[in-house]
């Protein structure tokens, strides 16, 4: 067979890797199903212990188990996303939110010239979300695509503390090698902006202002202002508790994708 061999539920799939097959498996792959999906994050700091690529290391890790599980393809991942605010911590990188909006837009638009309609994009990084909503509008309202987000983590990580226990334990379940628990700390975060009170990650009173990590820790480990982030109970059981019914949950999704018709997804004329 042309393809390396998954399960879901039992039954033997097929995983397509698009970065590991010829054009010419490719195109036998494209006609089989008109969903792919692709995993975007970042290259950003995520505290002293882990890697600077957890979004994206994330993101690739749980579109490689949604396509083992149910056979669509992977396209390859995006490793820069939208992170300027963690700019002060070495190693950092960073694109603008319209250079970003460009990109994936032409990502996307490519993979379609080859008879995809439905895209499912995995987001590691919650600073690309607001980018990643526009670009999947316009390709539904003007490009006959039916695009949509899904985090690269569960409900219940998403909004927790940056680079603390929830993060990194799912690191440690994909990649634990990568994670050095020994430089893992639990960081007090600051709490005002000279002599102004800090609430949340950038509230000031009724007034939010446009923040950087720095303003908040000197770590890397972010949380809301005034609080203790804590990192250093983080465990590769505590990751595998809460992907493992997500990594089922986006399975399931995306299987009810590939037999649903376009037409029923895009949008409605106007009247």
């Amino acid at each position: 067979m042309l393809y390396p061999f998954g399960r879901f539920h039992g039954m033997v799939i097929r995983l397509v890797q698009l970065a590991e097959i010829s054009w010419e498996e490719a195109g036998e792959a494209f006609k089989e199903t008109d969903v792919v999906i692709l995993p975007v994050g970042s290259t950003e700091q995520h505290g002293p212990h882990n890697p600077l690529g957890t979004d994206y290391l994330v993101a690739a890790a749980t579109g490689r188990e949604v396509g083992d599980r149910t056979g669509v393809m992977v396209l390859p991942v995006v490793p820069v996303g939208v992170s300027e605010h963690h700019r002060q911590f070495p190693g950092s990188l960073w694109v603008s939110p319209r250079i970003f909006r460009q990109y994936i837009k032409a990502v996307a638009l490519a993979v379609a010239s080859h008879g995809v309609k439905k895209i499912l994009i995995v987001n590691g990084h919650g600073g690309n979300t607001a980018a990643l909503m526009e670009v999947v509008g316009e390709l539904r309202r003007e490009h006959g695509l039916f695009a949509a987000v899904a985090s690269a983590f569960p409900p219940a990580l998403v909004g927790t503390p940056h680079a603390g226990e929830g993060e990194t334990s799912v690191n440690l379940y994909f990649h634990g090698h990568l994670v050095r628990m020994e430089r893992a700390v639990d960081t007090n975060q600051k709490e005002k902006l000279g002599p102004l009170s800090i609430e949340g990650y950038n509230w000031i009173g009724p007034i939010q202002f446009a923040w950087d990590t720095i303003d908040l820790t000197e770590t890397g480990v972010l949380g809301d202002a005034g609080s203790r982030v804590i990192s250093t109970t983080a465990s590769a059981e505590k990751g595998r508790e809460v992907m493992e019914p997500y990594l089922e949950e986006l399975s399931r999704l995306v299987e009810a994708l590939k037999g649903a018709d376009l037409e029923e997804l895009l949008c409605k004329p106007h009247k």
